[in-house]
């Protein structure tokens, strides 16, 4: 081999090495998925999730609104016609002695607004009967009301509707997301990521409603958590610690933020047997039952279970 070909040779072979070696600096380089990765994943994803319960408790009370308005819409309705037939009736034999020209035509009309606009001008014809038709134009006046606030209340439902599809399309993003991350660890990491139980190995010292919470709580051990579940089959955070107090015989708000602005704030050092606890993103939320220990309802893929206090910060009494 000639002095050319060896020189090529040597710095092709360079090449190769070079080129190797920075291969597996930049693979090494890359950062892995730590437990607290993960954990911050799947945070973010109990924090959306508390989002869309929120977002649902208002499409609730806006749905029972709308309920009632139009219940009233339809009373309104009513009495508007029988007020309206009357009226019509009692004007036709006026019209007969005193006509009112193109002006009476309102009175057949079914829409109040068009009423409305035209009143004045029968009013100013009709001096006979300005009681009647000053009532009949209250009438028109609070229905037409009432259309409105139930047009506007139908238009805040689906707004609300469609915020909760879009922050449910991104939860489920964010959970396939920390699923994946999840996947990444090693099972040693994954054990201590997963380290809740679902069996009780201590007595709860817990008396009156607390008692009835906590045990409330800790009848649900097993059951799988729920994106919105509020029992009896499946639960999340903050639905098994708002069922546990019902049976307890107190309301608590279905979210986790409300729920910590209902209770009565303690430090972590005053913990007792059905205090609440809390992350202080208020994205998740647990009882605690003593012993250091928490049942909760964990996430997606788990079950009800017995964990530390490891993660809370905040704490509240219900009562």
């Amino acid at each position: 081999m000639n002095r050319t070909a060896t020189t090529v040779t040597a710095v092709t072979a360079t090449f190769v090495v070079v080129a190797g070696v920075l291969a597996g600096t930049s693979a090494q380089a890359e950062p892995k998925v730590t437990v607290k990765d993960v954990k911050a994943a799947f945070h973010e994803v109990e924090a959306i999730s508390e989002d869309v319960n929120q977002i649902s408790v208002r499409i609730k009370g806006t749905q029972d609104e709308i309920d009632d308005l139009d219940e009233e819409v339809a009373a309104q309705q009513a009495q508007y016609e029988d007020q309206r037939e009357e009226l019509s009736a009692a004007i036709v034999q006026q019209q007969m002695d005193q006509p009112l020209g193109p002006t009476v035509n309102l009175l057949g009309s079914e829409d109040p607004e068009e009423f409305l606009d035209g009143l004045g001008a029968v009013q100013a014809l009709n001096t006979t009967r300005t009681e009647a038709l000053e009532s009949f134009g209250k009438v028109s006046r609070e229905l037409s009301n009432r259309r409105a606030q139930l047009k506007d209340r139908k238009a805040d439902l689906l707004r609300d509707k469609k915020a909760t599809a879009t922050r449910q399309k991104a939860m489920k993003a964010k959970y396939a997301k920390a699923k994946a991350d999840l996947a990444e660890l090693t099972a040693a990491q994954q054990a201590s990521f997963d380290s809740g139980s679902t069996n009780l190995d201590f007595e709860v010292d817990a008396s009156g409603r607390a008692k009835k919470a906590v045990d409330f709580a800790l009848a649900q051990l097993g059951e799988p958590y729920v994106w919105g579940g509020v029992g009896p089959n499946g639960w999340d955070c903050s639905g098994l610690t708002m069922k546990a107090w019902a049976a307890a015989g107190v309301t608590l708000p279905r979210v986790v933020g409300p729920q910590y602005g209902a209770v009565r704030h303690i430090s972590m050092s005053e913990l007792q047997p059905g205090d609440l606890v809390f992350y202080s993103s208020m994205s998740h939320i647990g009882m605690y039952i003593g012993n250091g220990r928490v049942v909760h309802a964990p996430r997606p893929g788990r079950s009800v279970e017995i964990t530390s206090l490891s993660g809370f910060d905040k704490a509240g009494r219900v009562g």
